[in-house]
């Protein structure tokens, strides 16, 4: 039996996520949408698992969101694509691929002044928890909790969804 990470793991040379939109669209033309989007979805989770919604939207890998959404509803996990989702709307539509552009949705969201995110950026020890601190407001933390949660056990669990989804010959070569 194939694991879903049998499919992925070639991907990871294969996909840029880390220059952009038209980098990110350029490298994964040629790939089978199926296993992009089981990628995309693979990546989405490990970033929030590593550091949550706002690490996702804030890292180049943000890129992949969308594709991440329909990779959850493609393998079986609507609800972690209804949390994805739920976590992307305050970034607008459609989602900014592009990371500036986040960033700058992410802090027109916060629904913070202009001089109020000055003040918190000239006091953070560091650029990320500026934003985090920026962003305390978006309640990443509560829907980092249900995404967690819901990864664990929706259709099995991701794993189990997307092991049995790279099963498909059809959708996955």
């Amino acid at each position: 039996m194939r694991s879903y990470w049998e499919v992925i793991e070639p991907l990871f040379n294969m996909i840029d996520t880390g220059n952009g939109p038209d980098a990110f669209a350029a490298t994964s033309a040629s790939i089978l949408r199926s296993a992009v989007l089981l990628f995309s979805a693979h990546i989405a989770l490990a970033e929030v698992h590593n550091g949550g919604f706002l690490q996702l939207f804030w890292n180049e890998t943000g890129v992949l969101v969308p594709e991440a959404i329909e990779g959850f509803t493609t393998i079986g996990m609507p609800t972690m694509a209804a949390i994805l989702q739920e976590a992307a709307q305050p970034l607008g539509d459609p989602y900014p691929r592009d990371r500036d552009e986040r960033w700058d949705a992410l802090l027109a969201a916060s629904a913070k002044s202009a001089e109020e995110i000055k003040q918190i950026f000239e006091k953070a020890e560091n650029f990320y928890l500026g934003f985090q601190e920026a962003t305390i407001k978006l309640s990443y933390d509560t829907l980092d909790k249900r995404f967690w949660k819901t990864a664990k056990f929706e259709n099995g669990g991701f794993q189990d969804a997307a092991t049995r989804y790279a099963q498909d010959p059809y959708l996955i070569q």
